[in-house]
């Protein structure tokens, strides 16, 4: 084979391993945002959450039912 063929291949075997591996970290992160939520998001919306957490790395998603929103009061009336 070519030399310039190799390098192609190694190329392109790179680029699907960089996806793959933005795809895994994508995921992980949006399991971690999305917790326990019961599917009732637009799929925009998790997108726009993905791209978020990932950009976003020291600021937490505020959502309106985020636990981060919570005044004290609310959160000893859960015991936490």
């Amino acid at each position: 084979m070519k030399k310039s063929a190799k390098m192609a291949i190694i190329a392109g075997i790179v680029v699907a391993v960089i996806i793959s591996g933005l795809a895994v970290v994508v995921h992980l992160r949006q399991s971690a945002i999305e917790g326990t939520e019961h599917g009732n998001e637009t799929i925009s919306q998790k997108v726009n959450e993905a791209v978020n957490a990932i950009t976003n790395q020291n600021t937490k998603n505020q959502t309106s039912n985020s636990e981060a929103n919570e005044s004290p009061e609310q959160r000893a009336s859960e015991g936490k």
